[in-house]
C-alpha cells in the first residue's frame, strides 16, 4: 500500500490498477484525494488543439489494493509535459503488458 502523504492533491499521476478493477488498465489524473482507502482522481487528457491540459466531468476512485502501479508527477516536474509526454507513453505500456495476460 502507498502511503498517502507521498501523493498529495494537486499531483498528476499515471495508476495501473489490477486487472478487472475498472475498463482500463492504467489512467492519468490530477490527484484530488488521498487517504487510507485509496486515491481520487480527476482523468486528464492532452488536448493538442489547445496546447493543455483537459480535465474530465467526473472523477475516479481507487483503493490501494487494487493499484499495482504508478508514476507520479510532483511539484518538481512540469505537468503539462508529464501529461503531454511520459504519462502517455506509461500507460500504453502499463496497458500492452495486461493485454498479453
Amino acid at each position: 500500500m502507498a502511503k498517502p502523504e507521498a501523493i498529495k492533491a494537486g499531483h498528476v499521476v499515471a495508476i495501473g490498477i489490477v486487472p478487472g478493477t475498472a475498463p482500463r488498465a492504467c489512467y492519468i489524473g490530477l490527484v484530488k484525494a488521498v487517504d487510507e482507502y485509496g486515491i481520487r482522481i480527476t482523468p486528464v487528457k492532452w488536448d493538442d488543439d489547445l496546447d493543455d491540459v483537459r480535465l474530465s466531468t467526473e472523477d475516479f476512485f481507487v483503493t490501494w489494493v487494487n493499484i499495482n502501479s504508478m508514476l507520479v508527477c510532483t511539484e518538481e516536474e512540469p505537468a503539462k509535459r508529464f501529461v503531454r509526454d511520459k504519462a502517455p507513453q506509461w500507460q500504453t505500456e502499463v496497458e500492452s503488458m495486461s493485454k498479453e495476460d
